[in-house]
């Protein structure tokens, strides 16, 4: 939950931007996060996706990457 409290109190007019979820094989916490956000800030799109390339040796098995 502090992932979510740090995404939506460091940035400002979310309602203006994407919000892009990333995940490394757990699109169920991928879908998790996207609720747990959506409930505390609204978005001009939301957009989840498989990670690729070296983005996957950051987030590791299981892991989330949120960008806006």
């Amino acid at each position: 939950h502090k992932m979510s409290e740090s995404v939506v109190t460091e940035n400002e007019k979310t309602e203006e931007k994407r919000l892009i979820i990333s995940h490394v094989n757990a699109p169920e916490r991928a879908e998790y996060v996207k609720e747990l956000l959506c409930s505390k800030a609204k978005f001009r799109e939301v957009v989840i996706t498989d990670t690729a390339g070296v983005a996957t040796v950051y987030a590791n098995d299981g892991g989330i990457i949120v960008a806006l």
